[in-house]
């Protein structure tokens, strides 16, 4: 089976099922020792998705604040529940989606994040980072849109974690200055998987590098290019220079 009879089928598959949406809470993030571990790299609005009730998402609360430590602690162990993860064949990752209670899609505003994405078997969460570059959020907009198995009990849970990356205050101003009707330009599509938003296949395997020791990285543009571009094209180009250090390679 190819990538794009995987899709269809999966397509095919979201057309039988019920809607529930829910909002995502969003979190700011202090990580308490970036050199160790965190729970979201810098410039993302990451996501964490699992099922309703497990205790991961209150962890993860619960570290967010980063002042005890308990991020480095949770990320590490994160990591070795990823560990030696090895890819699925669209076949088998289809039937993984198929027999599944209820997979989700991730939208922020009317701008969809990812699709075709559930727990996998083993870890039974998944995280999702989204470039985001530092601008103003609606809160209200981000959303877990759940396809359902019609009567089933079964619902899936997510939070999402936002770290601000390093900004000047050129920058900040800059994209302070986005219109409230263009808020959707601040967060985006991990580069990986722009081409097909999310293709359950790579969502199911992928160790994620969210978990691993950062350091942080220079992304800044000047205050000529910021003056040169505007506000609103200023937000776009840290957004895409947000999106090349979380990976950004096509498919």
């Amino acid at each position: 089976m190819d990538r794009s009879t995987a899709l269809q089928l999966a397509a095919d598959e979201l057309e039988e099922r019920e809607l529930r949406r829910s909002r995502i809470e969003i979190i700011d993030y202090l990580p308490s020792d970036p050199s160790r571990g965190v729970l979201a790299p810098p410039g993302s609005v990451t996501v964490y998705i699992t099922h309703a009730g497990d205790p991961l998402l209150q962890r993860v609360r619960d570290a967010a604040s980063g002042s005890s430590g308990l991020d480095v602690q949770l990320s590490l162990e994160i990591h070795e529940r990823l560990r030696g993860r090895e890819q699925l064949t669209y076949y088998q990752a289809y039937r993984l989606l198929r027999d599944t209670e209820s997979f989700a899609s991730i939208r922020y505003g009317c701008r969809t994040l990812a699709t075709n994405i559930f727990p996998p078997p083993g870890p039974q969460f998944m995280v999702l980072e989204n470039p985001y570059n530092g601008g103003r959020l609606d809160p209200d907009e981000l959303t877990l849109v759940e396809h359902r198995v019609p009567g089933s009990k079964g619902r899936l849970a997510a939070l999402a974690l936002r770290h601000t990356a390093p900004m000047t205050e050129v920058e900040r101003a800059a994209v302070e200055q986005v219109p409230e009707d263009q808020l959707e330009m601040n967060l985006s599509v991990r580069g990986d998987c722009c081409d097909n938003l999310t293709d359950y296949a790579w969502q199911l395997l992928t160790a994620i590098q969210v978990l691993a020791p950062l350091e942080t990285e220079e992304v800044s543009l000047s205050e000529e290019e910021l003056e040169r571009m505007g506000p609103a094209a200023s937000a776009r180009k840290l957004l895409d220079r947000r999106r090349e250090l979380l990976g950004h390679t096509h498919r």
